[in-house]
């Protein structure tokens, strides 16, 4: 595993398939070269992008995309194609076709996947279900991921089994603040994932659970945020191609 370049080593490629096309009339071999995108996923915790029992919607992580947003700049244009989603929409096969499979353009497309809280959870085992099917998911970026509990399991619509992420290079960001708040208390209760071992990027931001943003944009031990690395990747890539 590791971010295209090299990006990830101060921390701690795969390119665009051709594919050949022949008619039973004409055997010429005919290379079809499909154009770099990149889709991310923004996949919001409970009461991110709608209300979780009377509580939301917080929109988190809405405002981490719009971090990623910023950094590229808009350079990129329909290549780059990021959606916020809700952590239930990441789950159920109607859901995953609506929200997902519809807006992957083809299987070379290379797909980021940023999740928070129940969104980390339920995005980590996303990132398997697409590369199980074929996709690039060029990065997991899990942000103090939640659901080992089994009374938020009985409550919210999150896979019961713990993850077994499949990307080329995975983040974990870690919320550890120095005395918890409502949101970490309550991420305590739903059961914080604790990850020790799989993560090509570990990290531990001595903030509170709440803000997906600030998770993303806090630089890690290594120097750089999973925002950083998001970014690289993404420009690394999509710049190669212009």
């Amino acid at each position: 595993m590791g971010v295209q370049n090299g990006a990830v080593q101060g921390c701690m490629g795969r390119l665009v398939a051709s594919h050949e096309l022949t008619t039973k009339e004409d055997q010429k071999v005919k290379p079809v070269t499909l154009a770099r995108e990149v889709v991310a996923f923004f996949i919001g915790g409970a009461g991110d992008s709608e209300s979780y029992y009377f509580d939301g919607p917080s929109n988190y992580t809405l405002r981490a995309m719009e971090a990623l947003e910023g950094r590229l700049g808009g350079k990129y244009g329909d290549k780059f194609q990021p959606y916020y989603m809700g952590y239930n929409d990441a789950k159920g096969d109607s859901d995953l076709e609506e929200f997902v499979f519809s807006r992957l353009p083809h299987k070379s497309a290379h797909v980021y996947i940023v999740g928070h809280s129940l969104g980390g959870w339920n995005g980590a085992h996303l990132s398997q279900i697409l590369t199980d099917k074929g996709y690039i998911v060029k990065m997991l970026v899990t942000l103090d991921p939640v659901g080992e509990g089994v009374g938020v399991a009985l409550i919210s619509d999150i896979y019961w089994s713990e993850p077994t992420p499949k990307a080329e290079t995975w983040i974990n960001v870690r919320a550890e603040p120095a005395e918890m708040d409502r949101t970490d208390f309550v991420a305590w209760l739903g059961g914080k994932w604790d990850i020790e071992s799989g993560p090509d990027v570990m990290g531990i931001v001595r903030f509170h659970h709440y803000s997906a943003r600030i998770l993303y944009e806090t630089k890690l031990e290594c120097g750089q945020s999973a925002l950083d690395l998001s970014a690289e990747s993404i420009a690394g890539y999509l710049g190669a191609g212009q």
